[in-house]
């Protein structure tokens, strides 16, 4: 096998718990059943998607080994394999990636992970990036989640739709079942453009919201009703993250 990179454990772990979430379970979306590593010399950087929303995340550090830019396919199963591996290595240890025709190799300390290639084109994600989402919403992350959860639990089960409406310095969530009735929690939120209602799944923002850390802030970058909505932490440092997610139609 060629060694490719290596990086610290602690950044890897970080960056699959950001994204992991977001790759597709369906069998035949194959280049979605992984996510794709890029590696440059002072970026490491893991995308994952499964065609309703998207998740990015970049971290600036050196890594040992790339002279430019590499592009990885790692399939689902083989980064829950290497996550458990990570949590295993302790603070200091870090992860030597190595590949041959048709497999990947990770290294933590004394264990090895082998796990086969995913092959094939990974969509182009930088063209689902949303450009002009001007409409901010800040919220306080621990209230935003225990509100969508509350609100979750009176959902229609299959389409897991809520329906978000922010105004002037508050945000609204709504649900509805037929069987159980309707919810709504109001929120403070810093908010100062016009009214907007837009529809989720709820579990996508609970994943999202659950790979963030206690105490953050949450910016919710809205365009319009029919546009993806773009969530990222309140603080950038050190993990630039985005997450795209499709509106549903309410």
């Amino acid at each position: 096998p060629r060694q490719l990179a290596t990086i610290p454990a602690s950044i890897m772990a970080a960056v699959i718990d950001r994204t992991i979430f977001a790759i597709s379970n369906e069998e035949t979306r194959y280049t979605l059943n992984g996510a794709l590593l890029l590696l440059k010399p002072q970026n490491v950087a893991m995308v994952a998607t499964d065609g309703h929303r998207l998740a990015l995340v970049e971290r600036e550090v050196g890594v040992q080994g790339v002279s430019n830019e590499l592009r990885i396919l790692v399939p689902k199963k083989a980064m829950g394999g290497l996550r458990r591996l990570l949590t295993e290595g302790g603070e200091e240890a870090q992860v030597e990636f190595c590949k041959d025709e048709s497999h990947l190799f990770f290294t933590v300390g004394e264990r090895l992970l082998i796990s086969r290639m995913l092959t094939g084109q990974f969509p182009n994600y930088e063209a689902v990036l949303p450009k002009e989402n001007n409409r901010v919403v800040e919220l306080d992350k621990e209230l935003i989640t225990a509100a969508i959860r509350r609100v979750a639990l009176l959902a229609d089960e299959r389409s897991r739709a809520i329906r978000i409406q922010v105004d002037k310095d508050r945000l609204e969530i709504f649900s509805s079942s037929g069987e159980y009735g309707e919810a709504n929690e109001v929120l403070d939120a810093k908010y100062g453009s016009e009214p907007l209602q837009i529809g989720f799944n709820y579990q996508y923002l609970l994943d999202f919201l659950n790979a963030l850390g206690d105490g953050e802030k949450v910016r919710l970058e809205l365009k319009d009703e029919q546009s993806a909505g773009q969530f990222r932490p309140g603080e950038e440092e050190p993990y630039r993250y985005r997450y795209v997610v499709m509106p549903m139609r309410l």
